[in-house]
């Protein structure tokens, strides 16, 4: 929505008079018959639910303010309806303190924290009395806030780590969501090999771990792979900071463009979605980088064979346990799969065509999705970016949407009544208290979510 101004020619002129006799009389009329109107509006500010007929009572409060329990940085509402005539003035108050500004029957905080939490009331006045409402509760619970989450995966100990694009820096969090750096230095982006905060990154991207138990990161804007040890140690995999390109190679030969999403099989190879190569790479136990999937620097939308297959900034990866790969296709809005045999398929989406719409196969529709995950069924998940919601594919290509409404917001609850803002990252939960859910990287919000199997949506 744009603003628009008067042209120049249509602007009214501060220095004409107004006290020739025919335009006074005009003007004086014109106030007459608005004055009423004006003194109307300026008293129905705080009026709500006021009855005309009820000329001259005092206010009453026939809805009061609900107690609330919110987490940091959720927007949170109090609100009455009032009746009375006129009602003139609503006041707001924590803990019996005036809230400045704090004058109509509902009452918002945009970015609650901890200090925050307390008792909230309005009192209601007009000319015949006052009455104060209900001191409705507040408690804000502290989660975990990141700049830009953008990727999530968990270990066998309930640990999550996070990739903070805009942070620079990898996270992890406890089961006790506690949250400690693992590796970067927070608000500087770089490339440098090294322990904790000497290491540096830039835009990290899509996570995954190896066999042993080490974390391989996508350094996206480094067009890098790196790899990162449990006490913070980082290493450059494959890659050349600051390079990028198509080259396959050994190590740091090869030559990357974006990657972003990361998937490794059992014996430690690792497939990379180099997203604005289009392509789908793999680098072996040994080091070795090679394509294994699309044609490099074109995009397309194409099946077949791996080789002259087409893809558009293809993102999320998920290993299933027959070797299948399943890619969500950003730039296509689709989801694909490359087969054991190397074959490409469209699971499900329309190619070229972004929508937002339940059904099978192509006829679904979806908007550059981003996070893809496994769930023991065989059922694919989908982090659906700008559809804000978490949608499920059966083995079968019928989608469903498990949680969200298609529109950003912050919301805990199930199924459409919760709200994401640009949820970027997904990954499946095989132990502890979370176990068989997922937990969302939810990039706007600037949280983690976890999802259950029947669409309860909670922050972590």
């Amino acid at each position: 929505m744009s603003l628009e101004f008067p042209s120049p020619g249509g602007m009214p002129d501060p220095l004409r008079s107004l006290t020739a006799g025919r335009p006074m009389r005009i003007l004086r009329r014109s106030l007459s018959l608005l004055l009423p109107i004006l003194l109307l509006v300026l008293g129905a500010g705080c009026r709500g639910g006021s009855n005309p007929d009820a000329v001259g009572t005092p206010p009453t409060i026939t809805f009061q303010p609900l107690d609330t329990v919110t987490v940091t940085g959720r927007p949170t509402t109090f609100a009455i309806t009032a009746d009375g005539a006129p009602v003139l003035a609503c006041q707001w108050a924590k803990d019996g303190v005036a809230i400045f500004g704090a004058t109509g029957l509902t009452f918002t905080l945009y970015d609650p924290q901890p200090a925050d939490s307390g008792h909230y009331a309005v009192t209601v006045t007009n000319n015949y009395g006052s009455v104060t409402s209900y001191a409705a509760a507040l408690t804000v619970v502290t989660t975990p806030e990141f700049t830009a989450p953008i990727s999530a995966v968990s270990d066998a100990a309930g640990n999550f780590f996070v990739s903070d694009r805009d942070a620079q820096v990898i996270w992890q969090v406890s089961p006790s969501k506690q949250v400690t750096l693992l590796a970067g230095s927070q608000g500087i982006a770089g490339s440098a090999d090294g322990q904790g905060s000497s290491a540096l990154f830039q835009n990290p991207g899509g996570l995954a771990f190896d066999p042993a138990g080490n974390l391989v990161v996508a350094d996206t804007g480094n067009h890098t792979l790196r790899k990162v040890a449990m006490d913070g140690t980082v290493t450059t995999l494959a890659g050349a900071p600051g390079l990028p390109g198509t080259t396959d190679g050994v190590g740091t030969q090869a030559r990357f463009n974006a990657p972003y999403g990361l998937a490794v099989d059992a014996s430690g190879g690792i497939y990379i979605a180099d997203s604005r190569n289009h392509t789908i790479r793999f680098m072996a136990v040994d080091g070795t980088v090679s394509t294994y999937a699309g044609t490099p620097g074109v995009s397309g939308q194409g099946n077949g064979a791996a080789g002259s297959a087409q893809f558009n900034q293809p993102n999320g990866l998920a290993l299933g346990p027959d070797g299948t790969l399943f890619i969500s296709d950003y730039g296509n809005s689709c989801i694909r799969v490359i087969s054991p045999s190397a074959q490409v398929t469209t699971l499900a989406g329309l190619a070229g065509t972004m929508g937002y719409f339940d059904a099978t196969g192509t006829t679904a529709l979806f908007n550059t999705p981003v996070g893809i995950a496994l769930d023991g069924a065989g059922n694919v998940w989908v982090a659906d970016t700008h559809n804000h919601a978490i949608r499920r594919i059966t083995p079968t290509g019928v989608v469903n949407t498990i949680a969200g409404s298609g529109l950003p917001g912050n919301l805990d609850g199930n199924g459409a009544a919760a709200l994401f803002n640009v949820p970027s990252g997904i990954t499946s939960v095989s132990s502890g208290s979370l176990a068989g859910s997922f937990v969302v990287a939810d990039t706007g919000n600037r949280i983690l979510r976890v999802v259950k199997p029947d669409g309860t949506v909670t922050a972590l």
